[in-house]
């Protein structure tokens, strides 16, 4: 069995509209994350024969990255002060909606991993320690659906 390899797996947001995008990889990620969650609604009453009930309820997601980030970001790459400005600006897209933010599998894969979904960037945090590289660290929430299969 051959696994997936992280460097095969890359995080991008899209700095364009949703007719024209700009889609831009951040940074020179050491790890991208998806996590998902649904929230319990726990029911416990004298109907329940003494165990608790529990209901599925609502959905919540985000995406990690932590990359180490360019002086100067070759083509497709994302600058640190346009994530700055991206997280100052409550990541709105040339539409005024929140950005899309997609996890995917690398060009040339011989696998599909797709995650995609409008979020904004509820953390970022900017870390220069010194004897290290400049690094962030960025956390996008979710403000609705995410997807796992691409748009055709």
């Amino acid at each position: 069995m051959a696994e997936i390899l992280g460097k095969e797996i890359i995080l991008s947001v899209n700095l364009g509209t949703d007719a024209v995008p700009d889609w831009k990889i951040i940074g020179c990620a050491e790890s991208d994350g998806f996590s998902g969650s649904t929230d319990s609604i726990t029911i416990s009453n004298k109907c329940e024969s003494g165990f608790v009930k529990s209901l599925t309820g609502d959905k919540s997601w985000s995406f990690t990255n932590t990359t180490a980030m360019p002086k100067v970001p070759d083509a497709g790459f994302i600058s640190y002060d346009d994530l700055f400005d991206l997280w100052k600006n409550d990541s709105k897209d040339g539409d005024g909606e929140n950005a899309q933010f997609k996890l995917e599998n690398v060009a040339g894969s011989t696998f599909d991993y797709y995650r995609m979904g409008r979020a904004f960037i509820s953390e970022l945090g900017e870390q220069a320690d010194s004897g290290d590289v400049f690094k962030t660290d960025i956390t996008m929430t979710g403000t609705g659906p995410v997807d796992n299969v691409a748009p055709v």
